[in-house]
């Protein structure tokens, strides 16, 4: 069933129109709604306001619109973003790509690429499950930058909204190393109304013990030899916002004890400074330590640890949510492929339960890892169970597939893109630009013929008698045609 598309888009002038704006209003697939100014865009953006957002940076104030969309996208990351971008701007291209936006188009327009864009958000709308207001804990498989739809996640997605609402409480986050404790920490701020204000990292591991102190309470003049003026703490410059304290474990017990005043008192002290500064600034820690063990053995302090904990939030280690690695899978091959400009690539049924099946220590980490080092490998190619390091395949049975209770999720997402493929060759014909006059028939004939080899190729494993079989033609006229039009290998890329 088509998902019928709501698009936001610019339009200062409500009576002019363009080649973009007719095509959307004369197409019925569409609905569509303009905006004159970034907080008309604002007012209206809200979760189910729209599936489609087609945003100009084609204006001066280019770096201004690029920060709006980055908080559009963060604050809404299930909406597609289309930017518009003056032909001939690679610099603005590649300014997109990092974004990790969905798509862009040029201007002045294009109506054979304004077809194309659209068709492709189509077809990603298309592959998500109908969503409303009323079901949306059932169908949301992304949150602020966190991927899942298993019931583990789904918990985790509803109590991260409960938590943004109270911006006071402090928050303590538990989880494995790789399971995303700083993106939830994130998204409990972008969910909050602390949003507007800075949103502050820090490693307590990865900073040593005399120099934490300095980079969380700042320091006075003078306060120590080359101290020759004044710094801002991390605590002052979260002012409003949130501080995020990662592996809050390793703080050493004198820090523990500072930060306990800023937690009661709402103020700090600079490092040699003699008045205490006000500060409203809301703390979320986290660790992968039992912090209940480390304060029972004397190396945590126990008012802390309650005064941190008032809400605790576990994560969910990624081998108790298999069911989401294919969705993790797909968003990575989107960051580390499309975005960068590489092909994208597949993995094939076998690899993804071998995936499933994958004790992933590393948690979500390991997984977005092996995606990146697999997309510079086998760019554009599909990925096999034997491709795989050993280590993902060293203790897996390859009678899983068909024994596993997961085997029907993978069994779905490989119809699902053999009927994308499908589609593809379908629409090949039915999408030739023929408003740019007349056509190369030989030409196109040849690559329909190309597609259609190759297709017959994956389908069947590169058993090139039963790829005859399925395109009805002799062996020997389908191994010269292979021949004549070199694709030999490629159907395996």
């Amino acid at each position: 069933m088509q998902v019928p598309v709501t698009i936001l888009f610019e339009n200062i002038d409500l009576k002019k129109t363009d080649l973009l704006s007719d095509y959307i209003k004369n197409n019925s697939t569409f609905h569509y709604k303009q905006f004159k100014t970034e907080k008309e865009l604002f007012s209206i953006l809200t979760p189910y306001s729209a599936q489609l957002l087609i945003y100009d940076l084609t204006s001066p104030e280019v770096e201004t619109r690029l920060a709006i969309l980055q908080k559009i996208h963060t604050a809404t990351p299930d909406l597609l973003i289309i930017a518009v971008i003056p032909d001939g701007a690679e610099d603005l291209v590649e300014s997109v790509l990092q974004l990790n936006l969905f798509f862009y188009i040029h201007k002045p327009y294009d109506l054979a690429e304004i077809r194309i864009a659209l068709k492709r958000a189509q077809s990603k709308l298309d592959s998500r499950p109908t969503s409303t207001p009323g079901n949306e804990q059932q169908i949301l498989t992304s949150f602020h930058g966190l991927i899942g739809q298993s019931q583990p996640m789904r918990q985790l997605f509803e109590l991260i909204t409960k938590v943004a609402e109270d911006e006071f409480a402090t928050v303590l986050i538990r989880g494995e190393s790789g399971t995303g404790k700083e993106l939830v920490a994130k998204a409990i701020h972008t969910h909050s109304k602390r949003n507007k204000k800075h949103f502050v990292p820090v490693n307590c591991a990865a900073i040593p013990d005399d120099l934490l102190e300095s980079e969380l309470f700042g320091y006075t003049k003078g306060a120590f030899t080359g101290a020759s003026q004044n710094k801002i703490g991390r605590i002052e410059y979260a002012d409003g916002g949130t501080l995020f304290l990662d592996e809050i474990g390793d703080m050493k017990p004198s820090l523990q004890a500072k930060l306990l005043r800023v937690l009661q008192e709402k103020e700090f002290e600079p490092v040699g400074g003699l008045k205490a500064c006000p500060v409203d600034t809301r703390i979320v820690a986290a660790t992968h330590c039992n912090l209940e063990q480390l304060v029972s053995e004397g190396k945590f302090r126990e008012d802390l640890y309650y005064r941190l904990s008032v809400i605790p939030l576990t994560i969910p280690p990624l081998k108790e949510r298999r069911e989401d690695i294919p969705l993790l899978l797909e968003a990575f091959i989107q960051t580390y492929s499309t975005q960068r400009g590489r092909a994208p690539l597949t993995f094939a049924p076998q690899a993804i339960t071998a995936l499933m099946s994958y004790e992933w220590r590393g948690n979500v980490r390991e997984l977005e890892n092996l995606v990146q080092h697999m997309s510079i490998l086998f760019s554009g190619k599909n990925v096999r169970l034997e491709d795989l390091p050993e280590r993902f395949t060293v203790d897996f049975d390859p009678s899983i597939l068909v024994k596993s209770p997961i085997a029907p999720v993978i069994l779905q997402q490989e119809e699902q893109t053999e009927r994308a493929e499908d589609e593809t060759i379908m629409t090949a014909v039915t999408d030739i630009g023929w408003e740019s006059g007349q056509v190369d028939f030989n030409e196109l004939i040849n690559d329909f013929e190309r597609q259609l080899i190759i297709q017959a190729m994956k389908k069947t494993c590169g058993n090139k008698k039963e790829a005859a079989r399925l395109l009805n033609l002799k062996r020997t006229t389908l191994l010269e045609k292979m021949k004549k039009k070199e694709i030999q290998d490629i159907w395996e890329e």
